[in-house]
């Protein structure tokens, strides 16, 4: 009997932790790091054009086309020459993100994410180009 009560005393542990390890959830951070690293890419060298409250206006350098970056519930990209979009970051509580630009280079975007949690960065993005 007590090796019995032993065993489900380690087995109720043992479930316990995995039940606290599986409500740690990191999706959210990682997340919000891969948004900022977006904004921040080689890939597009984006550049500000115009800084509202809830809208960014930006210029790829590297695809030569303008973007804007809004959003309800989800912050995506929109190409305003073409069409088309792309999510960059979900779990955003409608209409509770803003935009500031610092200086000519700098954004500072606060974000209130579904689950209340709030984020802010301040994301450095490329020199105007000279051309």
């Amino acid at each position: 009997m007590i090796i019995s009560s032993l065993i489900i005393f380690n087995i109720s542990l043992a479930i316990t932790g995995i039940k606290k390890t599986n409500s740690l959830n990191l999706d959210p951070t990682i997340d919000w790091y891969l948004f900022l690293h977006e904004l921040e890419s080689d890939n597009h060298r984006f550049e500000i054009v115009q800084v509202q409250n809830q809208q960014l206006l930006l210029f790829s350098q590297a695809a030569h086309r303008n973007y804007e970056l809004k959003g309800s519930n989800t912050l995506y990209l929109t190409c305003r020459q073409g069409g088309g979009y792309l999510p960059l970051l979900d779990g955003v509580k409608p209409r509770e993100y803003s935009f500031t630009q610092l200086d000519s280079q700098r954004v500072l975007i606060e974000v209130t994410r579904t689950n209340g949690k709030k984020v802010k960065s301040v994301v450095k993005l490329y020199p105007p180009s000279s051309e």
